[in-house]
C-alpha cells in the first residue's frame, strides 16, 4: 500500500501543478475572450486535440504496457522510436491535407460549427505545430510511466508548466484567439524539451527514429485499439459540441466547457494517473493474486481521495467558478453534480478495466469503449435538446455508469476476481455522498449554512474513512511523534 500511495502522491503532484497553471490560463482566457470566445476557442482546441490523438496512433496505451512488459533496455528504446517515427509520418500527411483545405476551402470550418474567418483559420494554422508535440508528450508521459520513473517525470513536467505558463501568458492577452492557440503550442514544446530531458538522463534517446514493421504490429495490437477508443471519444465530443453550439451557441459552449475544465483539473490531481499506473504495475505481474491485491489497494487508496475531492468542489462551485472565471459563468453549476458523478464513477473503470489490458483482452476492451462513446453520444445529443447542457451532463453520466456495469460485469463474472466488501461499501456511500453535497453546493453560490454543513459532513466521512483504512490510533501516534521531533530538533 506505502508504495501505491507514494507513486500516486507523486503523480498527484505533478497533477497539482497541471491543475493550478490550467486555472490561471483559464482565468485569463475566461476574462480576455469571454463566453462566447471562450467556447469558440474550446471547439478550435477540440479539432487539434482530435487530430493529435489520430498522429499519436494510439501509441500512449501501447507504450505504457508494452513497455511495462519489456525489461531489456534496448527493446524499449526501440518501442520509443517506433512510436516517433510513426508520429512524424502522420504529423507530414496531416499537414499535407490540413494546409491546402484552409487556403483553399476555408468554408470546411463551418463542419464544426466554426466562423471560417481570419483569426479561426490563423488558430488552426498554429495549432498544427502543436499536434506532432503533443503526440510526443502524450509518448514520454506514457514511456516514463511504463519505466516507473515516476519522480524524475513529475518533477520534469511540473517545472515546464510553471514555466511554460509565466512565458506565455501574455500572449493571450495581447493576441485574443491566436495568442492562445500559440500559447497552447509554446507550452507544449517546453514540456516535451524537459520530458525529453528526462528521458536522456535515464540512458534513452527520445528522437531516435525507427521503422520496423515487427514493432509496427507489436504496438499496433494495442495502439489500433486506444487508436479506435480515443478518436471515437474525441470524434464524440466534437459531435455533441457542434449540435451544442447550432442548438444555443458558443456563450453555452464556453459555459459547458468552463465546468469541464474544472472537473479535469480536480479529476487529473485526484485521479489522473490511476489507469496507466494500474496498467504499468499489472502489466509486471498480472498472475490472479496481484490483480486483485493491486485493484483493492487502489480502489481503497483512491475512492475516499475521489469523494472528498469531488465533493468538495461541487459543493464550493459557486465561489470556484467567480474565482477562476467569472459571473457571467455561473450558469455552469448546474452542470456541475452530473460531470462530478462521471468523473467519480471512471474510477472505478480505470481499476477494474486495467486487467483486461494486462491480460491482453484488447477486443473486449475497445468494444466497451465504443459501445460506451456511442450511448454518451446518443443520450447527449436527445437530452441537449429537451434540458440544455444540464442534458449534456446527464448523458455523460449515464453513458458513463452504463461503461462500468459492464466493465464490473467482466471483472467479477469473466475474469472472477472480487473486491473487498469494504471497497463495494465507500463506493456507495461515496458516490451518494458526493452528489449530495454537489447537488446542495450547486444550487447556491456563496451560502455559509449549507456549505458549512456540507463540510462538517466531508470531515466526518475523511475520519471515518482514516479510521477504516489506516487506524486512528496508529496514525495520532506517528503525528504527535513527528511534532515531538520537530520541536525537540
Amino acid at each position: 500500500m506505502r508504495a501505491i500511495l507514494v507513486n500516486l502522491v507523486q503523480l498527484g503532484g505533478m497533477q497539482i501543478v497541471i491543475a493550478l497553471t490550467a486555472i490561471v490560463r483559464n482565468k485569463v482566457l475566461a476574462v480576455r475572450l469571454g463566453t462566447s470566445g471562450y467556447g469558440e476557442f474550446s471547439q478550435i482546441a477540440l479539432v487539434a486535440v482530435s487530430v493529435s490523438v489520430l498522429v499519436a496512433f494510439g501509441l500512449s496505451l501501447s507504450l505504457n504496457r508494452n513497455v511495462a512488459a519489456t525489461p531489456e533496455r534496448a527493446e524499449r528504446q526501440r518501442l520509443l522510436s517506433q512510436a516517433n517515427g510513426v508520429n512524424l509520418s502522420l504529423t507530414a500527411l496531416f499537414v499535407l491535407i490540413v494546409i491546402p483545405t484552409l487556403l483553399l476551402r476555408p468554408a470546411a470550418v463551418g463542419l464544426v460549427e466554426l466562423d471560417p474567418r481570419r483569426a479561426v483559420l490563423a488558430s488552426l494554422l498554429v495549432l498544427l505545430v502543436y499536434i506532432p508535440l503533443d503526440a510526443a508528450v502524450k509518448h514520454r508521459v506514457a514511456f516514463l510511466t511504463a519505466v516507473l520513473d515516476i519522480a524524475g517525470m513529475t518533477s520534469g513536467r511540473s517545472l515546464a508548466l510553471g514555466v511554460g505558463t509565466v512565458v506565455t501568458l501574455p500572449l493571450v492577452w495581447f493576441f485574443g484567439l491566436v495568442g492562445a492557440a500559440a500559447q497552447l503550442t509554446l507550452l507544449t514544446a517546453t514540456i516535451l524539451v524537459f520530458l525529453d530531458r528526462r528521458c536522456r538522463r535515464i540512458g534513452y534517446r527520445p528522437w531516435a527514429i525507427a521503422f520496423e514493421w515487427r514493432l509496427v504490429r507489436y504496438l499496433a495490437g494495442f495502439g489500433i485499439a486506444s487508436l479506435a477508443a480515443g478518436f471515437a471519444q474525441q470524434f464524440s465530443d466534437l459531435i455533441v459540441r457542434s449540435f451544442l453550439i447550432r442548438s444555443i451557441g458558443t456563450a453555452e459552449n464556453g459555459i459547458f466547457q468552463s465546468a469541464l475544465s474544472i472537473t479535469y483539473q480536480v479529476r487529473a490531481v485526484v485521479l489522473g494517473s490511476v489507469g496507466s499506473y494500474s496498467i504499468a504495475t499489472l502489466s509486471q505481474d498480472s498472475s490472479r493474486d496481484k490483480v486483485i491485491d493491486t485493484a483493492n489497494r487502489l480502489l481503497t487508496a483512491v475512492l475516499p481521495i475521489a469523494t472528498l475531492a469531488l465533493g468538495l468542489l461541487g459543493l464550493l462551485s459557486g465561489p470556484a467558478i467567480l474565482i477562476l472565471y467569472s459571473k457571467a459563468f455561473l450558469p455552469a453549476q448546474a452542470v456541475l453534480p452530473f460531470l462530478l458523478s462521471t468523473d467519480y464513477l471512471r474510477v472505478a473503470i480505470w481499476v477494474l478495466g486495467a486487467p483486461l489490458l494486462a491480460d491482453n483482452r484488447v477486443r473486449t476492451w475497445l468494444v466497451l469503449e465504443l459501445v460506451s462513446t456511442a450511448v454518451r453520444t446518443i443520450t447527449a445529443v436527445v437530452l441537449l435538446e429537451r434540458v440544455g447542457i444540464v442534458g449534456v451532463a446527464l448523458g455523460f453520466a449515464a453513458a458513463i455508469a452504463f461503461h462500468l456495469l459492464l466493465t464490473g460485469a467482466y471483472y467479477l463474472r469473466v475474469f472472477r476476481y472480487t473486491v473487498k466488501p469494504t471497497n463495494i461499501v465507500l463506493f456507495i456511500v461515496g458516490g451518494v455522498l458526493m452528489m449530495a453535497v454537489a447537488v446542495a453546493g450547486s444550487r447556491v453560490v456563496l451560502d455559509l449554512r449549507t456549505q458549512g454543513i456540507g463540510l462538517a459532513v466531508l470531515l466526518i466521512y475523511a475520519l471515518v474513512c482514516l479510521h477504516l483504512i489506516v487506524g486512528m490510533g496508529p496514525t495520532w501516534r506517528r503525528l504527535t511523534m513527528g511534532l515531538r521531533r520537530r520541536m525537540g530538533s
